[in-house]
């Protein structure tokens, strides 16, 4: 089966519908190297399945949004975006342990691939350890700052706020530990020196976040491994050898030449407001959203993430031949924008 196959078998709907929504990355086109105005809105829940830890920067354990007279608990884009990135590193980095040789010859290099989100660090001054390769389905998707000779490249994968629908009030608990391991260690809670205690706010177990993930100008492999990296995404935020266990739902996608709604527009008017049951909450979505199918293309389910890891999945990890193609996409992309670059100077 083909990997638009797929795609049709997943969503559901003819891929002769989606397919121009879909980059071409067969071969080396330099008109693939800028936009093309193909948008695929992906639209997600997310559920807390333990307790969670969401810091961004300022210091706070959780970082709330003010929406009305209430405030909620947010995820921000790239919150999720690292833990999915980071997934999909893993996918990429098993695979590769099982086709070695094939990846190499993708590749056009007999090195060994290496990928990782740390920053690079100097160890003297010919070498240097760890980072971002930049040739990778992961760098080529998300994106990478590189080193000098080469370009900078904008991540193809775009979203915006995820949002609790409900208020801190009722999805966010606060929790005192104590430190057994640090008996010296100090603290302070409003005031007080507490010893080895400390406090965190922590978001509740079973609270849902509604938001939306972009994809642009990507592949048919593309955008499988992308879904899937989502799909299976189980932690986020901080301390996650702890806390921070999450379900990821996909109720709905939209393809489209321009960005389609938001987590805000979702939260503000889908009536998902002080909801806590994710089957109810993705039917509001899904028929909110329904009222743009006239001018795109609208994908509905009940769960679109639960049939990509079903149908995706084998012996228990993604497909070989969605990373295989995506492996072929990444090289090509690069090339066009290496092509494009010379041509313009």
């Amino acid at each position: 089966m083909s990997l638009n196959e797929k795609i049709e078998k997943i969503l559901g709907i003819e891929k002769e519908k989606i397919s121009p929504f879909f980059a071409d990355l067969s071969d080396v086109k330099k008109e693939n190297a800028v936009p093309r105005g193909r948008v695929i809105n992906v639209f997600v829940t997310i559920q807390a399945e333990g307790e969670l830890i969401i810091r961004h920067e300022g210091g706070e354990d959780i970082t709330l949004a003010t929406i009305g007279d209430k405030k909620y608990p947010i995820i921000l884009h790239e919150k999720l975006a690292s833990s999915v990135r980071r997934k999909m590193l893993e996918l990429l980095r098993r695979d590769y342990a099982d086709h070695k040789e094939e990846i190499n010859k993708i590749r056009g290099k007999n090195d060994d691939w290496d990928c990782s989100l740390r920053p690079f660090s100097s160890t003297n001054k010919e070498e240097r350890m760890g980072g971002l390769c930049g040739e990778c389905p992961n760098c080529m998707e998300f994106g990478f700052a590189v080193k000098e000779g080469s370009f900078n490249l904008k991540s193809r994968i775009e979203g915006d706020l995820h949002i609790a629908t409900e208020p801190e009030q009722k999805s966010v608990v606060v929790r005192t530990f104590n430190v057994v391991d640090e008996v010296t260690k100090t603290t302070f809670v409003q005031g007080e020196r507490t010893g080895g205690l400390f406090r965190l706010s922590l978001v509740r177990e079973g609270t849902i976040f509604v938001g939306k993930v972009v994809m642009k100008d990507v592949s048919p492999a593309e955008f499988l491994l992308s879904l899937y990296s989502l799909a299976s995404t189980s932690r986020i935020g901080a301390v996650t050898s702890d806390f921070g266990k999450i379900s990821v739902h996909i109720p709905a996608i939209i393809f489209s030449s321009f960005e389609v709604s938001s987590g805000y527009d979702l939260h503000r008017r889908a009536e998902i407001e002080g909801l806590n049951n994710l089957d109810e909450i993705n039917k509001r979505i899904n028929s909110y959203l329904d009222r743009f199918k006239k001018n795109h293309v609208l994908v509905t389910s009940e769960d679109i993430a639960e049939e990509v890891l079903d149908e995706l999945t084998v012996n228990g990890t993604i497909s070989h031949d969605v990373v295989k193609e995506a492996w072929i996409n990444g090289v090509n992309f690069r090339k066009a924008i290496e092509l494009f670059v010379r041509e313009k100077k």
